[in-house]
């Protein structure tokens, strides 16, 4: 168990340079006029509601929320759920969040790359790194859980 918490560490703190990476080029390409932010918002705002949306949906699509997803959202996105909190969400929310994620991350990829092709890469590395972490979170993944990263890894390909 060690070994996995070190290993889900490594991976956290990864992500959250990566993410700092990507973020810093959002803003990069703000400056230079590549993003369009009349009509999409902040470059990194648009990103981090569609990444936060999709690992939301990879959260809940088995309608179990676990204690240590719940740390890895918060923690890396700087949120302060509870896990009765998702659960709520997750009620309120179900069919939007399950249906809309896929479909947001693969137009926000494309919209991405259409500014910048290394900045939509590094979308799709933030994206899949998060479905790696939260699918080694838990003992086993479900067949939902599965199902929710091929139709995510499918929309971003």
């Amino acid at each position: 168990m060690e070994e996995m918490d070190a290993e889900l560490e490594e991976m956290t703190e990864r992500f959250r340079e990566l993410y700092a990476d990507f973020a810093g080029g959002c803003a990069g390409a703000e400056e230079d006029g590549r993003w369009n932010g009349e009509e999409y918002g902040s470059m990194e705002g648009y990103a981090f509601a569609a990444l936060s949306g999709a690992i939301l949906s990879l959260i809940v699509s088995d309608g179990n929320v676990g204690e240590r997803e719940t740390e890895l959202l918060n923690r890396n996105f700087g949120f302060d759920y509870t896990v009765d909190g998702l659960l709520e969400l997750y009620g309120y929310a179900a069919r939007d969040i399950l249906s809309n994620a896929a479909e947001n991350a693969g137009e926000c990829a494309r919209l991405i790359d259409k500014t910048d092709e290394e900045l939509g890469k590094t979308f799709r590395d933030l994206l899949l790194l998060a479905c790696d972490i939260l699918s080694r979170c838990e003992d086993g993944v479900s067949e939902a859980e599965s199902d929710t990263v091929a139709k995510l890894k499918k929309a971003i390909a």
